[in-house]
């Protein structure tokens, strides 16, 4: 029997006043939405604590997210189907398994972490199976970051001459490959890659204190640095199409950014984008503890924004026109709780 029991409650999400970023009509800024928010099942040998939605693919089938499983040190990787959870991960002793993202038809990348070694797969929903990956010899103690429709992977290796970790991306079918790095400088992090096969990622010139967002728009040229709209690092989170979403540290806070790849056009909005949409909506990060305290909240391409209850951190928006809305977790109770929402 499932250790959670999904509740479906009701709640007003409402439409507050657009920001000067967006040019919002009156009729869109006055409306207000009623959500419903479901709490999601959990497998049976799950554990209170840390679950949560992580990402879905675009039709909402399929979403993917983590939580505290007996016997395990780590949060596991789950899947829910329809609804449904399962555990992933393949079955080696002492293994800890991670989801990283999931595509239409319910593929999921991942890795599994052993004992006496490690598999990364690519876990097909509909026939409930694992294709192991076979690592290159080139790819020393890779890990992966994320996978676009198309299957092609990013992610870190350790190159063993320089030193440090280096960017890579694995196109599907094909050979990985070492994405072109600026002199001086360490990729720490690959954010995303989008179906057109852009890449963001978080770059730390040599000496430097902080990261800083780039852009590959080609697999075989330089990244460019992601401007801000002032001077210091950015943090860009997601790529969808044309629009890259996320955020910019300042002394006084900090201020949600929406790139256009196509000119250099910034929006800013109040808050870190975490997740964007085909429509351009974008959900914002939020804060619970010391360092803050509010929800996440939705700002839809023509400004309207729906704000959410304390505690609501939401972590990726489905496209319009699908079953749910946003998805993330809770914190209200102060347990993480996997929430989906539908608005």
């Amino acid at each position: 029997m499932n250790r959670s029991v999904v509740a479906a409650v009701t709640l007003l999400a409402t439409a507050v006043p657009a920001t000067q970023a967006f040019a919002a009509s009156p009729e869109t800024q006055a409306v207000q939405a009623n959500c419903v928010k479901t709490v999601l099942n959990l497998p049976a040998d799950s554990l209170p604590g840390s679950s949560q939605v992580t990402t879905a693919d675009p039709s909402g089938r399929y979403i993917l997210g983590e939580a505290n499983r007996d016997g395990h040190q780590h949060p596991q990787a789950v899947l829910w189907v329809d609804g449904v959870p399962r555990w992933l991960g393949t079955s080696l002793a002492g293994a800890e398994s991670f989801g990283y993202s999931v595509i239409k038809g319910g593929l999921v990348l991942g890795t599994t972490y052993g004992s006496d070694k490690d598999e990364y797969w690519i876990y097909s929903a509909k026939t409930d199976s694992y294709r192991i990956l076979d690592i290159p010899a080139s790819l020393k103690f890779p890990t992966f970051h994320g996978m676009n429709a198309a299957q092609d992977i990013v992610g870190l290796s350790w190159d063993e001459a320089a030193g440090k970790r280096v960017a890579f991306v694995w196109p599907a079918g094909r050979q990985p490959r070492l994405l072109p790095t600026p002199a001086g400088a360490t990729v720490e992090y690959l954010d995303d890659i989008s179906d057109e096969g852009l890449i963001v990622g978080r770059v730390t010139p040599d000496g430097a204190f902080g990261a800083t967002s780039y852009l590959w728009k080609n697999w075989n040229t330089q990244p460019t640095a992601l401007g801000g709209l002032t001077e210091g690092d950015v943090w860009a989170r997601d790529i969808e199409g044309t629009t890259i979403g996320g955020q910019q540290y300042a002394s006084d806070g900090t201020t949600g950014l929406i790139w256009n790849t196509r000119n250099t056009r910034i929006t800013p909005v109040e808050r870190g984008v975490i997740d964007l949409n085909t429509s351009h909506d974008a959900v914002t990060e939020g804060m619970w503890g010391a360092n803050g305290d509010y929800p996440s909240m939705i700002i839809r391409s023509d400004g309207t924004k729906l704000t959410f209850p304390e505690g609501t951190m939401l972590t990726h928006i489905f496209n319009r026109n699908t079953q749910w809305t946003a998805a993330g977790y809770d914190v209200s109770t102060n347990t993480l709780q996997p929430i989906v929402y539908a608005c």
